[in-house]
């Protein structure tokens, strides 16, 4: 049986030491505060890297900026993980997972999926027609012998480093080290020796230290449980996912603040990552012991 594995770290970057946020603002939830908005500007660069295995992870860094300076203060990031084997130990795969992403962001190998577009002035660009010659925009046309076979010379060089891939097509791009991780957690990744490391120091750093694990089963139940510790507790309720749609109503007792960034994960998960369309209501009664999540997404 294949499963996946969805981890969700909140990760803070404060100007100060304290274990508490300490500026508001800098919670990725305050995206569409209007006063947050005057200082600090919100994106999510969804990155990927490999584990020692070459199998591929994806990460969302939900970055905060401070607009004055442009300046990363503050990221979270939600890592969405395949395990397909040892899985009865998530305190050991969470720990893999990081330490992937440790090795990964050291040897500046996390990199985006990007729409490749061919830049005709520097490579040879084919499509379901062929092929065209490099358009040369610094050489002007000569009719000597000598600057036309320069010119062939300096095309046959640029075309054997051709791409071989096709306008639209999806590929990998590596980014740097800089465009998803502040100060903080580059001292961490340079300072850790292993996993447990990575993640004790991780968790030190954040303000949101429950981490939300999804495992889906062959017949497509499935079930969500919260993390504190080496315990995985399992959120009452219910939730089925496919291909082509997630469906989930759940419950608890654990505050607003929880079912808000249950909310948000389960949203990046399914609408942001797997592009469907969801719809959802959330509640929690005014003591926080009551609180729901219903959620319906499609992909049409």
């Amino acid at each position: 049986m294949i499963k996946k594995l969805f981890l969700l770290i909140g990760v803070y970057f404060l100007f100060i030491p304290t274990p508490t946020l300490a500026n508001s603002c800098l919670d990725s939830l305050k995206s569409s505060n209007p006063t947050c908005q005057q200082s600090y500007s919100y994106d999510v660069l969804v990155m990927y890297f490999k584990d020692a295995d070459n199998k591929e992870h994806k990460v969302h860094a939900k970055r905060v900026r401070q607009k004055s300076t442009g300046a990363l203060v503050h990221v979270d990031y939600d890592f969405v993980s395949n395990c397909t084997n040892d899985c009865s130990s998530l305190d050991a795969k969470t720990s893999d997972i990081l330490w992937a992403f440790r090795t990964a962001y050291m040897e500046n190998k996390l990199y985006q999926k990007v729409i490749y577009k061919c830049d005709p002035t520097v490579e040879v660009c084919c499509d379901e027609t062929g092929c065209t010659e490099i358009y040369d925009v610094d050489k002007p046309l000569d009719e000597s012998s000598s600057s036309l076979e320069e010119i062939y010379n300096d095309h046959q060089f640029i075309q054997k480093r051709g791409s071989k891939n096709k306008d639209g097509d999806l590929i990998d791009k590596y980014i740097g080290r800089a465009d998803g991780v502040t100060n903080i957690i580059d001292k961490i990744m340079r300072n850790s020796s292993n996993g447990q490391q990575v993640k004790q120091e991780m968790g030190e750093a954040t303000a949101q230290p429950l981490q939300f694990h999804i495992f889906n089963s062959v017949s497509g139940a499935t079930k969500i449980c919260a993390v504190s510790g080496p315990d995985c507790n399992e959120i009452a309720g219910s939730g089925t996912v496919s291909n082509n749609m997630a469906s989930f109503n759940l419950y608890h007792d654990k505050g607003d603040r929880f079912n808000r960034n249950l909310r948000n994960f389960l949203e990046g998960i399914y609408q942001d990552g797997r592009e469907m369309t969801c719809s959802q209501s959330t509640s929690c009664s005014s003591d926080g012991k009551n609180c729901t999540i219903n959620m319906t997404c499609r992909k049409y």
